[in-house]
């Protein structure tokens, strides 16, 4: 093919404009550990930013959440990281207390502690106001008995053999008597015709508890009152803890306590992180 000097320059021409053009519209900065952010403006004129922060040997500041399980620990960590514009945050509905490091500035970096219910109280808290057949309320009780601290637990299970052994009891009348407790009069039913064994049965108008509300926490004394219901099905057993709230309350900022002195603390829920602006701007 023949050398066509006009077409070499076109050629030319169109690589240098290409090049010159590619100047103009790329603008590369080259990051350093201090600033690790670049941008370049590509050809429809748009601006985008880019981290090269996963090429340095560490992260240039600490974010992310870690959970503990008590406070204890949070206490720990706390003492172990610079926290000089934190802030707690203790949020009693959702049983959480949540350190956020860098109040201040993106709010990302945070230390939450999860209190959890412990089983205990879960177990008494499950069936609290609900009234339950004989078999099933006994069965309670006996499951309960390491947190029932009065009356004492002998009582109980002699109360529980009663109504775990005897199945076909037919209570008849309920009254109160003077030692506090509800007496229960009751026929055991027979296979033989008019036949059946009287008998009558004490159980104590309140229980009081002692256990935890946490895990790993304190316990607390709560009140139990036992309730009855007489009905053409039979009796239904079950208790009411007394101020239940207010004990769940006093063991929630209990625990919040524990961190005081290494953490200031608002009472309601952690806001969410600062979200950095990452929509594409153009020049």
């Amino acid at each position: 093919m023949p050398f066509n000097d006009h077409n070499s320059r076109t050629e030319i021409d169109a690589t240098a404009d290409l090049a010159r053009l590619a100047a103009e519209r790329v603008d590369a900065v080259s990051p350093d550990t201090a600033d690790v952010f670049t941008y370049t403006v590509r050809n429809d004129e748009s601006q985008q930013f880019h981290s090269l922060e996963k090429y340095l040997p560490n992260p240039r500041r600490q974010r992310g959440t870690t959970a503990v399980l008590d406070a204890d620990s949070l206490n720990l960590l706390l003492a172990k990281v610079q926290h000089l514009d934190a802030l707690g945050f203790a949020d009693r509905a959702n049983n959480r207390v949540t350190a956020i490091l860098n109040y201040e500035g993106w709010g990302d970096h945070r230390i939450a502690l999860h209190l959890k219910h412990s089983r205990e109280w879960e177990h008494w808290a499950r069936l609290d106001g609900d009234f339950l057949p004989q078999a099933i309320f006994a069965e309670h009780l006996q499951d309960g008995l390491s947190e029932i601290y009065n009356p004492p637990a002998a009582d109980l299970v002699e109360i529980v053999r009663k109504f775990q052994a005897k199945r076909s009891l037919s209570f008849k009348s309920a009254r109160d008597i003077a030692n506090g407790e509800v007496q229960f009069e009751y026929v055991e039913e027979t296979s033989e015709a008019g036949g059946g064994t009287a008998g009558t049965v004490e159980i104590p108008q309140v229980l009081t508890l002692r256990l935890p509300i946490y895990e790993r926490g304190e316990r607390y004394e709560l009140l139990a009152n036992f309730m009855y219901r007489l009905g053409p099905q039979g009796v239904a057993f079950g208790y009411k803890l007394d101020r239940a709230q207010e004990v769940v309350d006093a063991a929630f900022d209990a625990e919040v306590a524990k961190v005081t002195d290494s953490l200031p603390i608002a009472y309601g829920p952690a806001p969410e992180p600062v979200q950095p602006f990452t929509t594409e701007s153009s020049r």
